[in-house]
């Protein structure tokens, strides 16, 4: 278990990392906790991180129901499942609950993975030490 001020950091971290992908599609988050909800976003993200192409036939791009956020969320995770990125269970319902612990979980995977990737110690650039 982290530490509350770790935890601070982290999500802190994590905010800069996404803005910096998503800043070439002009988008900025401010909240992990509550954008992420209809997995918009969170598809984005992806599609930066992982050289994507999301056709726009296959989510919502502005969900008007839960239904229509289950169903953004549920592809994104299975996204990220097949790339073998999410290596545990996250329940889509959770996220579009905006459940905090779920939905950082799903993007501090995503942000090892790639902040991994850019560094040669295989620390994380910009993670507390």
């Amino acid at each position: 278990m982290l530490a509350p001020e770790k935890v601070i950091a982290v999500r802190e971290a994590i905010i800069t990392f996404v803005n910096q992908k998503l800043d070439r599609l002009g988008l900025s988050v401010q909240s992990l906790d509550t954008q992420f909800a209809d997995g918009v976003i969170l598809l984005l993200l992806i599609g930066q991180l992982e050289g994507f192409f999301l056709h726009l036939k296959e989510f919502y791009l502005t969900p008007s129901s839960p239904a229509e956020m289950l169903h953004n969320v549920t592809l994104a995770l299975e996204l990220l499942k097949d790339e073998g990125i999410l290596n545990y269970p996250v329940s889509p319902e959770d996220i579009v609950n905006k459940d905090a612990k779920s939905t950082l979980r799903v993007l501090y995977s995503l942000f090892h993975r790639h902040k991994l990737r850019g560094s040669a110690d295989g620390v994380p650039q910009g993670a507390p030490r």
